[in-house]
């Protein structure tokens, strides 16, 4: 066995060498700049050679020598706005041998050209795919989870823009991602095609503009979290809209817009009872003056016959899947805004003032508010540093529950330079705020700190803290918070950083990750609500000892909970990375170890440990 392995390692090294040998030899054979009749070309990349060693708790290890390497073509046909365009393949990338982030070697290739630029014909194509990346999986406030898989976009524009005639503006986009999760034994996909046509006219001094936009997705969620299986859901948008602007007398515009959208969603198959179908008409109208420079007012409009509708797709559009139980019933909304501001730029000082009404009808339940805010903005230098504040009062008339509640919004930041030290501090407050439902209000406060100095030439230590808290007033459950604090200090040829953040709070899933959730968490169904907790760590150092050589160090590690229909689930997450680096010329000689540990208690699967570890050489090359 001892025979084996030396005789491994030595092909191993004998490999290497004849790497490395390969790519200084190329060093002499770069060209210069082509131009071959009407086309210019330029040509540069990295070429690298190396032994790695990798290892994985579930599928053992191996090692290899392997090539790896990044380019960059571009040019332009001609003249750059006929044709140009811009090609960057990339093979066998990860974070150990280039400045790829992923946990794994990479391979793929971005394209993107335009053409006819300043025609009446302007259009522009770009494509990328890449394979065996690692990518996140997020959880607010907290360091993400790590996934590997693969991604694909394709991106096609076009334009009619002859003069005295509508434009009109062709889109498509085409998105497709398959990934898995470390340590969760289970896979996500993303599929969506977004088709979009838009047109813009002006005529007798009004403004024109409309068209139409499809969208079709289809994801396949992992619900690791909540310990079932994964859920697919198809939704498929078709919307219609028009609007029209005109100048008006005392600096004023006015402006008018609607809408016609149709919702199609699939949740598990095309027979399931939770399928969702519904159709949005929306209108809108506003008016602006500002009769002297110092008094602007205006008012808004608008109006949509299905509240519930628009609130569903703000959750599409945030990702999340077809929430269960949805009602399918009347639902409305009429808001109305008036505004006034006066500035008084002598005193630093804005006024504002605005009065809102909503009258609303959401699950089976008709409701309305009434709002008057007065704020006040001051904005000055004082004893030398620079202050912003915000002072502001609502009251407010719910009429579900009969309630008169006064809210207040108040913030203030003040930043300040005294000798070598640096000093921001901010805060904010509010109570029973306005929510985009009616029956709701808000309450919350968000706070931020720096303090830094500077130690003497090219040294600094610095320190932050924020944090924020929100929440329904008077709702349970309904808390989301979040404490993040962090420090930093540099010397020459020296740094070192730590942080530390904690989050709790109500998400929904999405097949990206968790995200906080865009609508009042009352008004969904408590099924599709998951609850995480958590705290994350990390550490860093970096040290230059010698020109060209640079040594880097990074620990994180989070530790979180997450709590769905009765189902509990601890997670953790710990990553390392180790990097030495030395340049000289175009050669960058690089050694370097990471190690991912990943795993959820829900998923009943041992944690997943991957580790590699590499040494090798690159070369930058500009070869045209």
């Amino acid at each position: 066995m001892i025979w084996y392995w030396t005789c491994k390692m030595s092909l191993a090294v004998k490999n290497f060498i004849t790497s490395a040998l390969i790519i200084l030899a190329l060093g002499s054979t770069a060209l210069a700049q082509v131009k071959t009749g009407e086309a210019n070309l330029n040509l540069n990349g990295t070429v690298s050679g190396g032994y790695t060693n990798d290892t994985n708790s579930t599928t053992g290890s191996d090692h290899s020598i392997f090539g790896a390497g990044q380019a960059d073509l571009s040019g332009f046909y001609y003249n750059p706005n006929f044709l140009s365009f811009d090609v960057q393949p990339f093979y066998n990338q990860s974070r150990l041998n280039s400045s790829s982030q992923s946990l794994t070697a990479a391979s793929g290739v971005s394209a993107g050209a335009h053409f006819f630029g300043g025609s009446a014909f302007p259009g522009s194509i770009s494509y990328s795919t890449t394979y065996n990346n690692t990518g996140n999986y997020g959880i607010p406030g907290l360091a993400n989870y790590t996934t590997n898989g693969n991604s694909s976009v394709l991106a096609l524009n076009w334009g009619v823009h002859y003069d005295d005639l509508p434009t009109v503006n062709f889109s498509f986009a085409d998105t497709a991602a398959a990934y898995s999760v470390y340590g969760a034994n289970s896979q996500g996909t993303l599929h969506s095609d977004i088709f979009s046509v838009a047109s813009a006219y002006r005529v007798a001094g009004f403004h024109f503009n409309g068209g139409y936009q499809y969208s079709d997705v289809h994801t396949i969620t992992p619900e690791f979290l909540e310990g079932t299986g994964s859920e697919d859901s198809r939704s498929g948008t078709g919307t219609v809209f028009f609007g029209l602007s005109h100048d008006l007398p005392m600096n004023g515009t006015f402006s008018a817009g609607a809408s016609h959208q149709n919702i199609t969603t699939e949740y598990g198959d095309t027979s399931s009872a939770e399928n969702y179908d519904t159709s949005i008409d929306t209108v809108n109208a506003a008016l602006s003056f500002s009769p002297t420079r110092r008094f602007h007012l205006g008012a808004n409009a608008y109006y949509t016959d299905n509240l519930e509708g628009t609130l569903y797709n703000t959750l599409l559009n945030s990702g999340v899947q077809t929430p269960e139980n949805l009602s399918q019933g009347v639902s409305h909304d009429l808001n109305f805004t008036a505004n006034a501001n006066y500035d008084l730029p002598a005193e630093h000082t804005f006024l504002h003032a605005l009065y809102q009404h909503q009258a609303q009808s959401f699950l089976g339940e008709a409701f309305s508010s009434d709002s008057e805010t007065g704020e006040a903005i001051y904005s000055n230098t004082i004893k030398h540093g620079q202050f912003n504040g915000v002072l502001g009062v609502t009251h407010t008339t719910i009429s579900i529950t009969g309630q008169s509640l006064t809210g207040i919004n108040t913030s203030a930041n003040y930043t300040h330079q005294l000798h070598q030290w640096t000093m921001t501090g901010g805060f904010g407050y509010s109570q029973d705020s306005t929510t985009v439902l009616a029956a709701y209000t808000t309450s919350g406060y968000n706070y931020n700190a720096a303090l830094g100095r500077r130690l003497w030439r090219r040294s600094y230590w610095s320190l932050n803290a924020g944090g924020m808290r929100s929440l329904l007033t008077g709702n349970a459950g309904t808390a989301n918070d979040s404490q993040s604090y962090s420090t930093s200090f540099s010397v020459p040829r020296f740094s070192i950083n730590g942080a530390y953040a904690h989050s709790s709070g109500n998400a929904l899933l999405t097949s990206t990750g968790l995200v906080n959730t865009p609508i009042p968490v009352s008004a969904l169904p408590i099924a599709d609500v998951v609850f995480f907790k958590g705290d994350s760590y990390s550490f860093g150092v970096g040290a230059h000892p010698l020109r060209g050589l640079s040594l880097s160090a990074n620990f994180a590690k989070a530790l979180s909970n997450t709590d769905s229909n009765s189902t509990l689930s601890n997670n953790n997450n710990e990553d390392l990375i180790f990097m030495i680096t030395y340049h000289v010329r175009k050669l960058d000689f690089q050694t370097g170890y990471s190690r991912l540990a990943q795993g959820f208690s829900v998923a009943g699967t041992p944690p997943v440990e991957i580790g590699s570890f590499y040494v090798g050489i690159s070369r930058y090359f500009n070869f045209f």
